[in-house]
């Protein structure tokens, strides 16, 4: 079965992912602007890797691909050997009933004659089977003949068929692998501004509300109208998880699905893994 290589893919925007950042010295306090309620207790380390959210990405983007199997060589060879081999067989028996008619004439006519089984009526008959061989030979050849450039052409036909479906294959994948790869860099990008942004004080505040709405979190942007979006404390996560119907909450507790990612992430950098685990006991999904 013939191939095609997919295409090397690389991130069109490579990101690095975030150094660890160094521990906090105990009694010491955190370095950087104060954050307004509970703030991020996690860090940028809580990030997953882009590669991590690439690979989430790719399995819900990947297409089923197309399958081909090509016929075996003897299955074609038969198959053309079916439809092609009686009109040679109905020639060969034609030329064969044309001696038989010819002989038979001769035969007649010598009797008529009174020359009854004469040498000469041996030897014209003689020539009449060596002609019915040499065209019954000559049929047989242009039966191989014609045989072998059907099955070439038939292979040619399944190869070009393989190399189609290989090709249309390994252009949806890579398409996939970009759509994939624009999602997972959308979602790190979130994630990082997410982790760089959460300290106090409205996010640009002499930009435009298109600018601003830009630049707000996920957990910002889903806490819109139920509360200060930037109080992102213990209370104001947990009414927000309590108004999640049961299946969200399963998402979102299991990562199982990606657009909870994001969220994720962010109310463990607020309230931490302890309070997220207490979460998961007072508002269980379904």
């Amino acid at each position: 079965m013939i191939k095609l290589p997919i295409k090397p893919w690389t991130p069109p925007v490579p990101i690095v992912d975030p150094k660890p950042s160094k521990p906090q010295e105990p009694g010491k306090p955190s370095s950087g602007g104060g954050s307004s309620g509970g703030g991020f207790t996690g860090g940028a380390t809580d990030i997953p890797s882009l590669e991590a959210l690439f690979q989430e990405m790719l399995k819900h983007y990947l297409p089923e691909t197309v399958e081909f199997t090509p016929l075996d060589e003897d299955v074609l060879s038969e198959t053309i050997k079916n439809w092609l081999r009686p009109a040679y067989e109905q020639a060969i028996q034609n030329r064969r009933e044309q001696t038989n008619r010819i002989n038979a004439e001769l035969d007649a006519d010598a009797w008529s004659r009174g020359m009854g089984q004469s040498t000469y009526l041996s030897d014209v008959k003689e020539r009449q089977y060596r002609g019915e061989q040499r065209d019954v030979d000559t049929l047989e050849s242009g039966y191989a003949s014609e045989l072998a450039g059907h099955l070439y052409d038939a292979m040619k036909e399944q190869q070009k068929m393989q190399i189609d479906v290989d090709r249309f294959n390994a252009e949806q994948i890579n398409h996939a692998r970009e759509q994939a790869m624009d999602a997972a860099q959308a979602l790190y990008r979130a994630l990082l501004s997410g982790a760089g942004g959460s300290g106090g004080g409205s996010r640009g505040g002499s930009a435009g509300k298109g600018s601003e709405d830009s630049e707000k979190s996920l957990l910002e942007r889903l806490l819109e109208g139920s509360g200060d979006a930037q109080k992102t404390d213990y209370r104001t996560i947990a009414n927000m998880v309590a108004r999640m119907a049961p299946q969200e909450r399963a998402r979102l507790y299991d990562r199982s699905d990606p657009k909870y990612l994001a969220l994720r992430s962010e109310i463990l950098w607020s309230i931490g893994a302890g309070s997220f685990s207490d979460l998961m006991s007072r508002f269980p999904g379904a």
